[in-house]
């Protein structure tokens, strides 16, 4: 009877748990708002990696060593230290984001492990600072919900891609702003990008598409 209450106990515990995180999942959804610098170190939960594992993930999109890749939102650079090894030396990695203490933070974290062809940058995903065909690949990892305008930002990452480079995109049910993968096809292909790869993730999916 014991062992029974505890289990119980337990189920409760879980299921109030599991409650209160759809409640906030939901709020945060209707807010809308970009993820505060506040709360970077939710970025860096010790379990994501079981979730969002970094080299199979970027191993998806579509860049090799030698390129110039564009990390659109890359927060306090969770993915960006692997990035810039899989570019390796010859290549460089752009990491924009619009929110100068992310950037603050991830600066601190290349520094901290020697990259030096990493280039964090304060920019607006909707007027990118970066030159026409100008890069290879590029790839947003759960950023693409918290744009504003979102078909200004795919048009701007048009604008920049070399003819038949990648853009990646990877949603993930863990992020409030969570965006369904039929309006992610529809509206890269409406900027005229051609649908090259679809995979599932634990809790996702990653996209790939081919520039014009």
């Amino acid at each position: 009877m014991r062992v029974v209450k505890v289990l119980l106990v337990a189920l409760l515990a879980v299921g109030g748990f599991f409650f209160l995180y759809v409640v906030q999942w939901f709020g945060e959804r209707h807010q809308r708002a970009l993820m505060p610098v506040s709360q970077a170190s939710k970025l860096e939960h010790p379990l994501r990696p079981l979730i969002h594992p970094r080299r199979s993930t970027l191993e998806k999109f579509g860049f090799k060593p030698g390129d110039t890749v564009l990390e659109l939102g890359p927060g306090i650079g969770y993915f960006s230290v692997e990035a810039s090894r899989m570019v390796g030396p010859r290549g460089r990695l752009v990491c924009l984001d619009i929110q100068r203490g992310m950037i603050s933070g991830l600066l601190k974290r290349l520094d901290e492990r020697n990259v030096t062809n990493a280039h964090p940058v304060v920019g607006d995903a909707l007027g990118l600072p970066l030159a026409d065909d100008s890069v290879d690949a590029a790839f947003l990892f759960t950023v693409l919900g918290e744009i504003p305008d979102r078909p200004r930002a795919v048009a701007e990452l048009r604008r920049v891609l070399r003819p038949g480079g990648v853009l990646s995109i990877s949603e993930s049910l863990t992020d409030p702003d969570y965006q369904l993968e039929d309006s992610v096809r529809d509206l890269c292909r409406a900027s005229g990008f051609e649908v090259l790869d679809h995979s599932g993730e634990r809790l996702g999916y990653t996209m790939c598409f081919a520039a014009p």
